[in-house]
């Protein structure tokens, strides 16, 4: 993560940020829930944003960074290759540390166990995606989702004792 390109964007995340990548199964009405179930960057849940939709999110999560998917006006952090307005924050596949989706996502030690073998080396330039979530049961998503961001939690705890130990 380049966490110099979002601090100009006055977006401030925590070590290992969650998000989803791409589109989640049913309406683009995602984003109050992936509030409440704890991601750090939320979104519509839109396969391909409009600029309603990222309204949308925006109105209903006031106080979490919204991610939109494709170009849309006004976006700061932007889920597409190559298309992202200047301005915003691209998010790239050599940033992120993937939970398979479509894999058997256990429970949050699984996902605490994959995250930490992948990002060892340096935590916080990584952020931490499911992706490939919008042809799944919407429940199966949200079980996905709540592992990874309790795996995630358990993850940033394990680097905070070792920090201070």
């Amino acid at each position: 993560m380049r966490r110099d390109e979002l601090a100009v964007l006055g977006i401030q995340l925590p070590v290992l940020p969650t998000i989803v990548l791409g589109g989640l199964p049913g309406e683009p009405d995602w984003a109050l829930r992936l509030e409440q179930i704890g991601l750090d960057v939320v979104s519509s849940g839109a396969a391909r944003d409009t600029s309603a939709t990222y309204a949308a999110a925006l109105a209903s999560v006031p106080h979490r960074p919204v991610k939109a998917t494709g170009p849309v006006p006004g976006a700061r952090i932007v889920d597409c290759v190559g298309e992202a307005a200047q301005g915003a924050y691209e998010l790239r596949a050599d940033d992120t540390v993937a939970i398979n989706a479509a894999g058997d996502v256990g429970d949050a030690n699984d996902v605490a166990r994959s995250v930490l073998a992948k990002v060892a080396d340096d935590p916080s330039a990584w952020w931490v995606v499911a992706r490939d979530l919008d042809a799944m049961d919407p429940d199966e998503a949200l079980r996905i989702l709540r592992a990874l961001v309790e795996g995630v939690r358990h993850v940033r705890l394990f680097l905070a004792k070792q920090q201070f130990d």
